[in-house]
């Protein structure tokens, strides 16, 4: 099962992100588990594609139901910028990723909006 924040869901339905074939074996053989993010309308996005939609039952979702925008992308950009996580991540994931030297020096891809031609 996928495990993913709402923000990431809402990839699925931007064009040339996802597969759609790779979404079909994801959502149809494993299915999601999506933990809502502050700012994300999961639900709305669920119901208003298809693809997701005739899957739905294989999608499971958490409803937040505290204030929580944490998500791997800010630490990744917290740990590139040299600033604290302490608060964000369990002591031991820190310990993990200053051992193996992770996300330093590394850039997350910039999402690139396509405008259409007049």
């Amino acid at each position: 099962m996928l495990l993913a924040g709402g923000d990431l869901i809402e990839s699925m339905g931007e064009p040339n992100v996802w597969a759609e074939e790779d979404l079909h074996h994801i959502l149809g053989n494993y299915g999601c588990l999506i933990v809502e993010r502050t700012g994300s309308d999961v639900r709305s996005f669920l119901l208003s594609h298809d693809l997701m939609y005739e899957h739905r039952k294989n999608i499971l979702v958490i409803k937040q139901l505290i204030y929580n925008d944490i998500s791997s992308t800010k630490v990744r950009l917290f740990i590139r910028r040299g600033m604290s996580v302490q608060y964000l991540l369990p002591n031991s994931v820190i310990r993990y990723i200053q051992e193996h030297n992770l996300y330093v020096g590394v850039s997350e891809p910039v999402k690139q909006v396509m405008k259409e031609k007049d």
